[in-house]
């Protein structure tokens, strides 16, 4: 029998595991003589917990045995648990999951369709809601399935709709349909209503449809207006999903009667290569201390978390003005209130390290309040419903133990995350300061890939000194909403840098594909050396700020301008410096006559480029007989561009966006250095 401050090891089985455990042991990974391994995690904390409370505190590795770990519920360590580390047993896969097995498969036919189909698990089913189905994810062989869309491609619009007002903070909570658009569908209080406007998507069950007037009420109202002329930014564009009658397509699903049915996705799939989980918790581990007794020292290493429920409704205050709350069918911006797959609350020097989230419901990770040195390291998230990493701290002015900061992002890969909510971000940093966010993929989804801020114009911030270097950053947007940025920035952020990034391939829907973007009242921020091509809208974008640097960046082959500031301000805004610009016919700015008179926007020693014209042009006011062209000689006559000068940057390969600069290159003569982007993206 081992002694209690003999244990530095515990073993914990995975679901199915049919050998001998013994609740007190938990020493062994095999069953002996000497003990047994944990039938379950709880087991294991139950464990480090009273060795803690009699005062043994070796660090502890909590190894588990290869397999898939199932929990019934979320698994929450507090200030009690410290000093531990849970990784694989041996060179094993082991994965942490919230969900329940669908298991026996067979063909079938639902709708006349031919598909595949399995008895919903009892544990699955929930009495309580309508025909006992209350999940809305179904995940197939490693990645999420679709939900059925009505229609299937394009979008429906509203007749009327309740609010006509268009000042954005103006929700409905109901319209009416234009006649033969809907139908009295079967499980019509299952069925999801999605629809896209502004930098946002919002989604809530319909609570009831009337067949005589087509009236569609809503269960959450929507945030925002949706009052608007058709195809423009605030009219309403929705689509239904979860629709019986809609089940037609590979990879979507269904469940009625008990069963659920699938279309597989190609014709090498057969049922017996199914493997299907159905989510039945929205948070699988929450590490959360007190201000008192913060959490410590909690290690996951090289473990696969995933299977997380996705629904989900927005708090806020409702429309009466009475300081009542109420769920809204969205955050106003970024899924910004939605929690994670792992979340830590008051916890400090923590780590998931070398693990892989994929299968989640909302965020994947969620830093909240009261945190510091929360890092996240190697780790892929992938197919998430919402973001990838959420980092919130307490807003400037608040108590210290409520700071967040300190915190990484380090050689991550975010990939294909925002699958439901599609405004989540790769990373958002909210009201956090001193963190590094660095050497990570960040791709395919449909918003922001970082995010940092959280302050709207000038008003205090406590975002201050973060880092945000070396991350690959592409193919984001895909045209699904507006308003977004590789990088976006937010708020005064004195100290903060974003410098050695590659970003390209951001698209916009109606505006606002832009590779950094510093939004309202950004200010005091470095942005140097990013290589920013191929944006549907500018390379940059300024809304509004204050004596931001943007210097030795290379911006090219945007969709518009190279550079936008959109806001005159009567202070010095924004200073380029040491810029290479490569345009396409189109003028090298978007400012403003004010801007370039009164040099509130700064700009010198830059090569200016236009690989479709001989000579670039800065910046055309007018059309027609009034188009006026101003060139480099004509900004300079104001002072602007002082010691910039036109000519080609000699890249390498400009046409396979290589932008390695030659030997002959004329940007050194201006003090522009090379970019070396060897390194950007995650190491390992």
């Amino acid at each position: 029998m081992i002694s209690y401050n003999e244990i530095s090891t515990l073993y914990v089985a995975p679901a199915g595991y049919d050998g001998r455990t013994d609740p007190m042991s938990g020493t062994e990974p095999a069953p002996s003589d000497a003990g047994a391994p944990f039938g379950s995690l709880r087991d294991a904390l139950n464990m480090i917990r009273e060795l803690r409370r009699i005062g043994v505190d070796q660090p502890v590795s909590v190894q588990l045995l290869p397999g898939t770990h199932i929990l019934p519920e979320t698994l929450r360590i507090d200030g009690g648990i410290y000093g531990v580390t849970f990784e694989p047993f041996g060179r094993g896969e082991a994965r942490i999951f919230g969900g329940v097995k669908v298991a026996d498969w067979r063909e079938e036919t639902y709708n006349g369709v031919p598909c595949f189909s399995a008895p919903i698990p009892a544990e699955a089913l929930n009495p309580d809601a309508p025909g006992g189905i209350d999940f809305t994810d179904l995940y197939v062989n490693g990645t999420r399935a679709k939900l059925t869309r009505y229609p299937a491609e394009g979008w429906l619009y509203p007749e009327d709709v309740e609010n006509h007002s268009t000042a954005l903070f103006s929700p409905s909570k109901w319209f009416i349909a234009r006649e033969g658009d809907i139908r009295d569908f079967r499980n019509m209080s299952r069925i999801q209503m999605s629809f896209c406007h502004y930098w946002i998507d919002e989604h809530t069950p319909i609570d009831g449809y009337d067949p005589e007037t087509r009236r569609v009420t809503m269960r959450y109202p929507s945030r925002f207006a949706i009052a608007g002329e058709r195809g423009s930014a605030s009219a309403l564009e929705y689509c239904l999903e979860n629709v019986a009658e809609a089940f037609a397509n590979p990879d979507e699903w269904y469940a009625d009667d008990g069963r659920i049915y699938y279309i597989p996705r190609d014709g090498s799939m057969t049922p017996e290569t199914v493997e299907a989980w159905i989510p039945r918790i929205s948070k699988l581990v929450e590490i959360a201390g007190t201000p008192e007794n913060p959490a410590r020292n909690i290690r996951f290493r090289g473990i696969g978390f995933g299977v997380t429920r996705g629904e989900y409704g927005s708090v806020g205050s409702d429309a009466s003005g009475n300081g009542e709350q109420t769920l809204y069918a969205s955050d106003a911006q970024a899924v910004a209130q939605a929690d994670g797959a792992v979340s830590f609350r008051y916890a400090a020097n923590c780590s998931i390290e070398d693990c892989r989230i994929e299968n989640f419901g909302l965020h994947g990770v969620v830093v909240w309040p009261g945190c510091h040195g929360i890092r996240v390291l190697g780790t892929l998230i992938r197919d998430g419903g919402a973001g990838g990493v959420k980092i919130l701290g307490g807003v400037a002015g608040s108590p210290l133990a409520e700071h967040t900061y300190g915190c990484a992002v380090e050689d991550c890969r975010i990939l294909s995350c925002g699958r439901r909510y599609f405004a989540a971000c790769g990373v958002l940093l909210m009201h956090a300061y001193e963190n590094s966010i660095s050497h990570n993929e960040i791709a395919y989804l449909y918003y922001t890939g970082i995010s940092a801020g959280w302050v709207w114009g000038y008003a205090p911030s406590i975002t201050r000194d973060n880092r945000i270097e070396k991350n690959h950053i592409h193919h984001l947007g895909d045209g699904m909403l507006s308003d977004m940025g590789g990088v976006y920035l937010l708020g005064k952020q004195p100290g903060t840098v974003v410098s050695g990034n590659v970003i390209h391939h951001v698209k916009s829907k109606n505006y606002g594909g832009w590779a950094l973007y510093t939004d309202e009242g950004s200010s005091f921020i470095t942005l140097e050396n990013n290589i920013c091509y191929d944006c549907s809208d500018n390379s940059y974008h300024q809304h509004y700020g204050s004596m931001n640097t943007v210097r030795n960046n290379v911006f090219a082959f945007a969709g518009g301008q190279e550079v936008r500031v959109s806001r005159t301000e009567a202070h010095l805004s924004i200073l380029f410096e040491n810029n290479v610009f490569c345009g396409n016919r189109d003028p090298m700015y978007d400012i403003s006559r004010d801007q370039i008179s009164q040099r509130t926007v700064s700009a010198k020693r830059n090569l200016l480029s236009d690989c479709g014209r001989d000579e670039p042009v800065l910046r055309i006011f007018g059309s027609g007989e009034n188009r006026e062209e101003l060139t480099l000689a004509d900004f300079q006559k104001y002072g602007m561009e002082y010691g910039s000068k036109t000519a080609d940057p000699q890249f390498e390969d400009p046409a396979a966006r290589d932008f390695r600069l030659k030997e002959t290159s004329p940007v050194f003569d201006l003090g522009i250095k090379p970019i070396d982007a060897s390194d950007v993206g995650p190491r390992k």
